[in-house]
């Protein structure tokens, strides 16, 4: 009962476009994971014809290239394949469990989040648990950085545009003269 509470709840909070982003995160990452399955059902026909398994265009989207590994350890193997897809299931089970519920916790963008760590990386070229880290570890950052800036601030440090005018206002006095 708290499983379909929780889901109604869900569904009604993506309904109600309280968080727009939210929505949205939601829309592409069932997009996208649509789209991994319309690959896998073909990869799986296409290796019922061929004899072999590709993962092309089913796991090379994202952080998933542990499961290309396993399938070319033999590509022709039903076993191997099995252990394939398989890793595809832990692969999404770990992301529910370390990003979606974490940021669920912490009343955090849960949707955005999931999305972003699982199809962010081909976006941004960095990975996305730095990104995701970034996020949770934001404040002590920011403490940081205000620290950084306002011992800059406090530093007597002459900058370089203000040398390069003081310079070029010396030299046209001492031309003058």
């Amino acid at each position: 009962m708290v499983m379909k509470e929780s889901v109604k709840r869900e569904i009604s909070d993506l309904k109600s476009f309280k968080k727009i982003y939210e929505t949205i995160a939601f829309l592409t990452f069932t997009i996208l994971i649509l789209q991994q399955l319309v690959y896998l059902v073909v990869n799986l026909i296409n290796f019922t014809k061929l004899g072999w398994f590709t993962t092309a265009n089913f796991a090379s989207a994202n952080l998933q290239a542990f499961i290309s590994r396993i399938v070319t350890i033999n590509s022709t193997s039903i076993i191997i394949v099995i252990l394939a897809i398989l890793g595809w299931l832990l692969y999404y089970f770990l992301l529910y469990i370390l990003v979606w519920r974490f940021s669920q916790k912490r009343n955090m963008a849960k949707w955005t989040w999931t999305l972003f760590v699982s199809f962010g990386p081909t976006l941004f070229f960095i990975p996305a648990y730095i990104w995701f880290i970034l996020y949770v570890f934001r404040k002590p950052i920011m403490i940081v950085i205000k620290k950084i800036i306002d011992e800059f601030k406090k530093s007597n440090v002459i900058e370089e545009d203000t040398v390069a005018t003081s310079e070029s206002d010396n030299k046209s006095i001492s031309s003058t003269n």
